[in-house]
């Protein structure tokens, strides 16, 4: 391999991570032991010293990186800046709050083997069922399909992506999204065709990286998540125009089982379902939660609940 090239590029969003963005650039460097890779630290207005002892560590290791400030900032601008900053031949995201270890050798070689733009591997809740019928290649349509469904989950802090396949596509971060943006940033990558893998590792978390999935500390965070899946549904509407069925599938079940999770989330919060839906009414919501032909027959229930019968709906 030639070592002038850079096969892989980190992108480490960070604010007040104390030791362990230095611990993880470590960690990886040793792991991709001669491979070319480059870490790019997103500082986000560390307050600590987690900025200086990254830097400390890619200079004493003697590996390329850098650290850029990105203010105050969005994680999604954040992570915008990591890509455009970026020189390798692959990308890929990791969060200090959330690692897997020594995947990333397993993903170059499916990449390769592959030709592949976007690699992925399902987590260890996926069932054997989906981890074989998802092995090497595999259609970004039937992927989008199983997405939308739930049959699978992909976790956006283990994966791996072709840089140039996202400049190309100009794929971006919602940067007005700071809930489910992981979320829409994907199904964006899969609308515009890429050369696929999944590759059959088992994914294994770091031991000392807690589990911390996006939330929503409010209500307007909430909704971004809403606002977010809008915008994937017009660039299916604008990208897949062939591709009816998935359309529909994504209007009648994605859309309505996204906006359903909002409620449970504002009820968990103390809204009543009458401020909800009123809410819902005035931002345009409550016409999205029409079942079609293509709504499950779980989600079909709760939205003719949630329709009748709101006060029953827990």
């Amino acid at each position: 391999m030639d070592m002038g090239v850079v096969e892989l590029s980190v992108i480490i969003p960070s604010k007040n991570n104390k030791h362990h963005v230095s611990d993880i650039i470590k960690r990886i460097s040793a792991e991709l032991s001669g491979i070319e890779v480059e870490f790019i630290v997103i500082d986000m207005n560390s307050t600590d010293n987690s900025v200086i002892w990254a830097l400390e560590e890619i200079k004493r290791s003697d590996l390329r990186g850098c650290v850029i400030q990105s203010g105050g900032g969005s994680i999604c601008s954040a992570l915008n800046t990591g890509i455009y900053k970026s020189d390798g031949r692959y990308i890929t995201f990791v969060y200090p709050s959330r690692q897997y270890k020594n995947y990333f050798q397993d993903y170059l070689s499916t990449a390769d083997d592959c030709a592949a733009d976007f690699v992925f591997a399902l987590p260890p809740a996926q069932g054997a069922a989906q981890k074989t019928a998802l092995s090497g290649s595999v259609s970004p349509s039937k992927l989008l399909e199983l997405l939308i469904n739930s049959r699978v989950s992909i976790d956006f802090t283990a994966v791996m992506l072709k840089r140039e396949y996202i400049l190309r596509n100009h794929i971006k971060f919602y940067e007005d999204c700071s809930y489910g943006y992981a979320e829409a940033f994907i199904y964006n990558v899969l609308l515009y065709d890429p050369k696929t893998a999944c590759s059959d590792i088992r994914l294994e978390r770091c031991e000392d990286s807690p589990v911390a999935r996006e939330t929503a500390p409010g209500n307007v965070n909430c909704y971004e998540r809403i606002d977010a899946m809008l915008k994937v549904y017009e660039n299916i509407k604008l990208q897949r125009k062939d591709n009816i069925a998935l359309t529909e599938l994504f209007e009648g079940q994605k859309l309505p089982s996204v906006i359903m999770s909002v409620v449970d989330i504002l009820l968990k919060q103390g809204f009543s379902y009458s401020a909800i839906k009123r809410s819902f009414k005035q931002k345009g919501y409550s016409e999205l939660l029409r079942p079609t032909g293509r709504t499950s027959p779980e989600l079909r229930r709760k939205l003719l609940q949630w329709k009748l019968l709101p006060w029953t709906y827990k």
